[in-house]
């Protein structure tokens, strides 16, 4: 066996954590661990113990890696670490609260939780670090005014706007981070530059189209809404706040290494 079989193993065993039910999950490993190995009728019971293609494909996926890697571990062994990884999976889900942040017309189904409450909400609970992610971009002055009050608390404020056809970028007039220019001496203004967007047929130019705001790598605003008073307070918007969980450190993360990389790049 050699480390990246070992690897490759523990990877499938993370995949069917992730992409299975829990009970689907427990029921994998109740068929495995009774086997010594990955042997036929472990296979067999395996795809007996989850109940669609798809699934079946994962748990076959898992046999496979586990026959890669022989003597990584017994049938025991193996279910041990699913059920482990089950359980972390779930505890995590269940850390996380999902929202919806919906601007518009209300529905019993969908009240109305204005983007512009959730922003400042996220931009004042920030402590440490806060990413500020639009395509267009208009002064709102309470929302600049809790950036700058955020940027005394010390926090790391980063934005990522998209820059005007003039510069390369595909919005029309100055760039969206004109609407922010009195923050220039408190945030980091990041950029994608023309030379890292893919080049697209008749002169066409791809767009820095995201929209969102994540603090502290713990709560993360994903929204239609760009950064300007009618999407934030009047226009038909919707989002998701998400608290806890893994998704607005993934993201935070992703957009680092984008700048790690020079994917993004500090605006001059």
């Amino acid at each position: 066996m050699t480390d990246e079989t070992a690897d490759a193993l523990s990877v499938a065993v993370r995949d069917v954590a992730l992409k299975l039910p829990v009970a689907h999950v427990r029921r994998l490993a109740d068929a495995i661990h009774r086997h010594e190995g990955p042997t036929p009728a472990v296979r067999v019971a395996a795809s007996a113990a989850v109940p669609t293609p798809t699934l079946r494909a994962q748990a076959r996926r898992l046999i496979d890696a586990w026959e890669a890697a022989p003597g990584a571990t017994t049938g025991a062994g193996l279910a041990i670490a699913l059920c482990a990884a089950a359980d972390a999976v779930d505890q995590i889900r269940a850390a996380q609260l999902i929202d919806i942040v919906w601007t518009g017309p209300a529905t019993p189904e969908v009240p109305v939780r204005l983007t512009r409450e959730v922003l400042l909400e996220i931009i004042g609970s920030a402590s440490r670090s806060l990413l500020l992610v639009s395509f267009a971009a208009y002064p709102v002055p309470d929302v600049s005014a809790a950036i700058v009050e955020a940027a005394r608390r010390d926090v790391d404020v980063r934005f990522v706007l998209e820059t005007g056809e003039a510069e390369g970028g595909a919005l029309r007039g100055a760039s969206a981070a004109f609407a922010f220019r009195d923050l220039a001496s408190l945030a980091i203004f990041y950029e994608w530059p023309t030379d890292q967007r893919d080049p697209l047929p008749a002169g066409r130019r791809a767009a820095m189209h995201v929209k969102g705001a994540i603090a502290d790598e713990h709560s993360a605003l994903i929204t239609s809404a760009n950064f300007t008073g009618l999407a934030i307070e009047s226009n038909m918007e919707l989002g998701l706040l998400l608290r806890g969980g893994p998704v607005p450190r993934r993201l935070a993360r992703h957009f680092r290494q984008l700048m790690v990389d020079g994917v993004l790049r500090e605006a001059t």
